[in-house]
């Protein structure tokens, strides 16, 4: 059409400026690439070595624990019946073997309250305006609960007892579906006869809700009676708290069992095998970390860390003969485990508790001085990292601004050119036109 025309800049003249821009930027990022190479590599070697200190810091615990004096003073309570009673013991308790024969149970003190009529509703509320109390002890006190029942159902009644701390109650029916007949059922929450209930009162009589007369104990209350190595004791509840020193003893059922009051060495035990335990994981994460492949590959010195707990475990334990190693010579590598019996028999010796307590601090010392060496080493990574990122922040900038100077000169480029074609198409209308002029005047 007449006074158009198609500017042609770089790119329609075959010259992708843009694409040149791209690779470029790729050319430049090469030093970035390798960089941010180095930055995984340090991340991975930080990696490594914080799962090295956290295998090695597992180990402070359960030394610490073995420098405790409290550590091998634990008891423990065997008995041969444990349906017959069950105990718990405290540190104060002494060892000896106690014979106990449970004679009778405690028992709370249980009633039935019945209504002077027949109570067929549970949620139908009273008419009449009276109290109901009841008569109880507490701890051997006399003390009573009373509650005002006009207006208020059978279920309301029971839920205000229930909110009181020494009583329990529920509704039973002693009817059936048809013709229910509804009474409360209520329970010392406390057992013994020092915690009895006594009985009732309706303060209305025989014209209230709640007959006195009828109205029964169910259950007696009764203390708990055990014969311990042929001493007759009692008690309100079926614990017996301080009959053996830093013993309790909860009696379950009635007949005759043994109860015998020992050292108890297990928590001991616990703690030798969780350090061994403690030194395999941190041996094979070592091993994992500087092999061939890995982050910390080569890295001899860590080795050391590993090679020192072992012998520091050796001389303490090993000429006990305490320690054995697992699986077969081609998985073992050197992994560590407590021998069970050896333990059992060495535990009794006199200078036992020395020997763990020295060993329990020769490995916090060790612990405490390499995760100090870790935790610079690891800083150092940590600094290394932080450095090289911020170069590579610089840089990716400076590419940055760069690529974004190029493209404005091309872009400037571009408008130039178009700038002069479209000057070069008008010089060639107006010669077309002079052209025109031209041939026409020779005719």
């Amino acid at each position: 059409m007449a006074g158009e025309f198609y500017i042609s800049g770089i790119s329609n003249s075959g010259f992708d400026y843009m694409g040149y821009l791209e690779k470029y930027r790729e050319l430049k990022s090469i030093p970035l690439q390798m960089m941010q190479s180095q930055a995984e590599k340090l991340k991975a070697q930080n990696e490594a070595l914080s799962a090295i200190r956290e295998k090695l810091s597992a180990l402070f615990s359960p030394a610490l624990d073995l420098t405790l004096d409290t550590t091998y003073e634990t008891k423990k309570a065997t008995v041969s019946n444990p349906d017959i009673a069950s105990v718990s013991v405290n540190n104060d308790a002494l060892n000896g073997t106690y014979s106990l024969t449970v004679n009778s149970l405690a028992e709370a003190s249980k009633w039935r309250i019945d209504g002077n009529t027949t109570i067929t509703d549970i949620d139908t509320p009273f008419t009449q305006n009276g109290t109901l109390t009841i008569n109880y002890e507490k701890d051997g006190t006399a003390t009573s609960l009373t509650i005002d029942y006009t207006n208020k159902s059978l279920r309301q009644i029971v839920d205000e007892i229930n909110q009181s701390p020494d009583l329990e109650a529920t509704i039973l029916n002693l009817g059936d579906t048809t013709n229910p007949d509804y009474r409360i059922i209520l329970k010392s929450a406390n057992t013994g006869t020092n915690n009895e209930i006594l009985g009732i009162t309706d303060s209305l009589g025989s014209s209230g809700v709640f007959n006195e007369t009828t109205s029964a104990q169910i259950v007696t209350a009764q203390d708990a009676s055990i014969t311990l190595d042929g001493v007759n004791i009692t008690s309100q509840s079926n614990t017996f708290t301080g009959v053996i020193s830093g013993v309790d003893i909860t009696v379950k059922d009635l007949g005759s069992t043994d109860i015998t009051i020992s050292n108890d060495y297990s928590q001991i035990k616990d703690k030798l095998e969780q350090i061994l335990d403690g030194y395999n994981k941190l041996k094979e994460t070592i091993r994992l970390a500087t092999s061939r492949g890995q982050p910390l590959q080569g890295e001899a010195t860590l080795n050391s860390i590993a090679t020192g707990l072992l012998g520091t475990i050796t001389s303490y334990l090993g000429k006990y003969g305490l320690l054995d190693t697992t699986g077969d010579a081609e998985t073992t590598r050197g992994l560590l485990e407590l021998k069970s019996d050896a333990f059992d028999e060495f535990i009794q010796k006199p200078e036992a508790k020395e020997v763990l307590q020295n060993l329990g601090r020769a490995i916090e010392t060790y612990v405490n001085s390499y995760s100090d060496s870790l935790s610079f080493r690891a800083q150092r990574y940590k600094e290394s990292m932080i450095r090289l990122k911020d170069r590579m922040d610089y840089m990716s900038k400076r590419i940055d601004e760069q690529i974004e100077s190029m493209r404005l000169r091309f872009a400037k480029l571009e408008t130039y050119l178009a700038d002069m074609q479209s000057l070069q198409l008008r010089i060639q209308n107006f010669a077309n036109s002079l052209g025109g002029i031209t041939t026409g005047e020779e005719k």
